[in-house]
């Protein structure tokens, strides 16, 4: 009869601890930690491509002064084509002029700021005399 007894309760006991739904600590703390990586890759994401967007914002500045930089000594002529250096909108141009047998050889160096970084970059363009 106790045996009787002993067998219902534990029948009883494993359909109430089955039947209970929910999660268990160890699955909601591995939950959490898979989520806070998750958010912390993203996180990180978003900042490297709001610095690759500065990045790339200054680059574009840079190359729209070296192209007004050529296009002043396009409206010029030959013999005022002369190597110099000037500083537009924050950004530091030096530019040489190699003359050549019909045409000049120019090249625009720009140096920038970008991402707490200075930043050299040169262009170069032949224009024809």
């Amino acid at each position: 009869m106790v045996g009787r007894l002993l067998r219902r309760v534990r029948r009883a006991l494993r359909r109430s601890g089955s039947s209970r739904g929910g999660f268990t600590i160890i699955e909601l703390i591995i939950a959490v930690m898979i989520f806070t990586v998750g958010l912390l890759a993203m996180a990180g994401t978003a900042s490297l491509i709001m610095m690759t967007i500065t990045g790339s914002k200054t680059r574009s500045v840079a190359a729209t002064v070296a192209e007004s930089r050529f296009d002043r000594m396009r409206a010029q002529g030959c013999v005022a084509h002369t190597s110099g250096s000037a500083v537009t909108r924050g950004i530091r141009e030096d530019w040489s002029v190699k003359t050549l047998a019909r045409a000049d050889d120019v090249t625009v160096v720009v140096t920038m700021l970008s991402n707490h970084r200075v930043r050299t970059q040169a262009f170069r363009s032949y224009i024809p005399c």
